[in-house]
């Protein structure tokens, strides 16, 4: 469902996301390297994992402004409804 305070959330997201992905390299060097994530899936994987969390922010900012989250979440979710539905009732 489209709301003006959704767009305007999305928006954020999407610009925050975007700079978090333009200014990776100077955010690690601000923040320094994460020892629990490079010992786990390797040296200079910071980077990595800040630009993965970065892309990830973009498209939830891009589907809450569009009002495609639930939609989307839905389909991405549905193969799971089968084992969940007897807990609803």
């Amino acid at each position: 469902m489209f709301t003006w305070s959704h767009f305007f959330l999305g928006l954020f997201f999407v610009a925050v996301g975007t700079v978090l992905l333009k200014y990776n390299y100077s955010l690690v060097g601000y923040t320094g390297r994460q020892d629990w994530i490079e010992r786990y899936a390797g040296y200079g994987s910071t980077y990595l994992i800040y630009q993965v969390f970065a892309i990830i922010l973009t498209l939830a900012g891009l589907l809450l402004a569009t009002g495609l989250g639930t939609p989307v979440l839905d389909w991405v979710l549905s193969p799971l409804r089968g084992v969940f539905q007897s807990f609803h009732k």
